[in-house]
């Protein structure tokens, strides 16, 4: 999953000093309307075991790599009005996967303790919770050390969110199993996007450490 030429040591920040708040805030709405439109091709084909790069392909980016593509020359925002679109981390895949399935994770969570009735105490439920946020924090953490060229750095992120990837599933494990069979579908869905994240983490370790033996 290289950056392309996005990833390259020189970081020069978000690329748009002229940009106000509205131009920041259409920007993240286009953001979110991307993390949307990649969950909705996950969703779509989940039972697949290739979704991941499926999904992929369908957003455009590159198959192997999982690069951002060439961004539109022009962008409008809500009002018709054209801005320039700057790189910064949003656009990069991972982040875009790592929200994506974040909010999946969060979305069946909500499905099984609804469903689960008092099955689920509120302590494990809050400790699952905690356990993705962890592994979504520390991924981006990871994607951002990459923007910045830091290759050791991305490397302890992306283990910290392997560590934080088993926690979850060791909790989801323990969870009651009148809980998961009241809910089958999400607690398949919560198993599903934990080792997906897990593959994108190992996938990027793995060209960290490919670019760190080329420097």
């Amino acid at each position: 999953m290289h950056d392309g030429d996005h990833s390259s040591g020189d970081f020069e920040g978000s690329g748009n000093a002229s940009w106000g708040e509205n131009d920041w805030a259409n920007y993240l709405r286009r953001n979110d309307r991307e993390i949307a439109r990649f969950l909705s091709y996950y969703q779509e084909i989940k039972t697949l075991p290739d979704r991941l790069d499926i999904s992929a392909r369908r957003m455009g980016w590159e198959n192997a790599d999982w690069g951002p593509g060439d961004p539109p020359d022009e962008i409008r925002d809500e009002e018709g009005e054209s801005f320039d679109l700057p790189y910064c981390i949003h656009q990069h895949p991972v982040y875009v996967v790592a929200r994506a399935l974040g909010q999946q994770l969060t979305s069946s969570l909500n499905t099984l303790n609804k469903n689960a009735g008092d099955t689920i105490t509120a302590s494990a439920s809050g400790d699952l919770m905690h356990s993705f946020w962890d592994v979504q924090h520390e991924m981006i953490m990871a994607i951002n050390a990459t923007d910045t060229g830091d290759m050791s750095l991305a490397l302890v992120h992306m283990k910290r969110a392997l560590s934080a990837i088993n926690q979850a599933i060791g909790l989801s494990a323990q969870l009651p199993l009148e809980a998961k069979l009241s809910s089958a579908e999400a607690t398949s869905d919560i198993e599903n996007a934990l080792f997906d994240l897990r593959e994108i983490c190992l996938r990027v370790m793995a060209d960290c450490r490919w670019d760190g033996s080329r420097s």
